[in-house]
């Protein structure tokens, strides 16, 4: 998952040590969360918007 957070501009900030979790590693770690974040993973994905049809905040209120 870390190449294609870093593929979408949106590299992983870990936070420690990655650990086996059965055949896999896992990590922890923070995104950033802003509004620049929204418009580089927007402009690599060649999206000119949102994707969902209404915000999913709005909708869970």
């Amino acid at each position: 998952i870390e190449r294609i957070l870093r593929l979408a501009t949106w590299p992983l900030s870990r936070i420690g040590q990655p650990q086996q979790v059965g055949n896999t590693e896992a990590v922890a770690g923070f995104l950033e969360i802003s509004y620049a974040s929204l418009l580089r993973i927007r402009w690599r994905g060649r999206l000119n918007g949102p994707v969902l049809w209404q915000p999913v905040l709005v909708q869970s209120a």
